[in-house]
């Protein structure tokens, strides 16, 4: 097999791109994968304490570069870059590095995950807002800063919890009578001290010169109220990373990737998992669970349709 020629080509480093390529790998696939950051999205995780196997709970961080090992000890090609697109000619699928080098393989597994989605408001473009409490809390140390946190569901939880250690006073801003937590999330937020949660608000928009100094929201019975913050971090939900995408692929209304019971896309030998994907639950594990099975549907997609390597297992 030449160089850049693969059996599968997988996109995205998180939980389920790092799952295809296991199973990939063990099914007798050439694989390659896509992606600079092992273990994706994990990375923002402070605490994963809902993932089988780790008594206490396992920081995302340190999860994602073991899944990244173990894949790489099994043998799949790693090459820590980004895509610039994906597309399609002569039967193959061609992945197209941000660098110019091209691969190709039969099939593919779209496994990009999402991205965080933003708000619409005026100055929604000023410095101060941030989506990753981890990357951007540790500025706000020792600064008796406050912090407000938009969302109401387990992500703005999270985020919360983690800025809670940076920030004098953490604001949780949710448009909704409660929170959308899970019952131990809410828990912990209710037992911390320096979190409140300010239900039923709207935000309308940010004040600011150069930075962010408040944050405006509606309230019933209230009105406007001007609320004075030294930073904003945004967690109100994620949409599909699907830029890299240069085929005619099916989506939802809201951007998520259509998969048939197979995992299939409208694309006949690319696969989807994860995220990415339309489905009723996001979670670690369930990312795995699309990885394993959309590799174990390519394998067969591979062998019906023929890859480059001699010798591939016989149906």
């Amino acid at each position: 097999m030449a160089n850049h020629e693969f059996d599968l080509m997988v996109v995205g480093t998180g939980p389920a791109g790092l799952a295809a390529a296991l199973y990939g790998t063990r099914l007798g696939l050439q694989v390659v994968v896509f992606g600079d950051t092992p273990g994706g999205n994990l990375v923002k995780i402070e605490h994963v304490s809902n993932y089988p196997g780790f008594v206490g709970g396992v920081a995302g961080a340190q999860l994602g570069a073991m899944m990244f090992s173990q894949v790489q000890s099994e043998g799949a090609v790693l090459t820590m870059a980004r895509l610039d697109k994906l597309t399609q000619r002569d039967h193959n699928f061609w992945g197209i590095t941000e660098a110019g080098e091209e691969y190709r393989a039969p099939a593919a597994i779209v496994a990009s995950g999402v991205v965080p989605n933003r708000l619409n408001v005026p100055n929604s473009d000023k410095q101060g807002i941030y989506y990753c409490s981890l990357c951007d809390g540790p500025r706000f140390r020792n600064k008796d800063a406050t912090l407000a946190v938009i969302g109401g569901g387990n992500m703005a939880a999270h985020e919360a919890l983690s800025l809670a250690r940076f920030g004098k006073r953490i604001i949780m801003i949710h448009r909704d009578n409660r929170l959308r937590t899970e019952a131990a999330l809410t828990k912990t937020i209710a037992e911390t001290a320096n979190i409140e949660v300010l239900l039923n608000a709207q935000v309308v928009s940010f004040g600011a010169h150069e930075q962010i100094d408040r944050v405006t929201v509606t309230i019933a019975e209230q009105g406007n109220v001007d609320i004075p913050v030294n930073g904003v971090f945004v967690a109100i939900g994620w949409g599909a990373d699907l830029g890299v995408i240069q085929l005619p692929v099916a989506t939802t209304s809201e951007g998520f990737l259509k998969t048939d019971k197979k995992l299939m896309t409208s694309v006949p030998g690319l696969f989807a998992a994860g995220d990415v994907r339309d489905t009723d639950l996001r979670q670690i594990i369930t990312a795995c669970a699309d990885g394993a099975r959309a590799a174990t549907y390519a394998s067969e997609f591979v062998r019906d349709h023929g890859g480059y390597r001699k010798g591939f297992p016989p149906a």
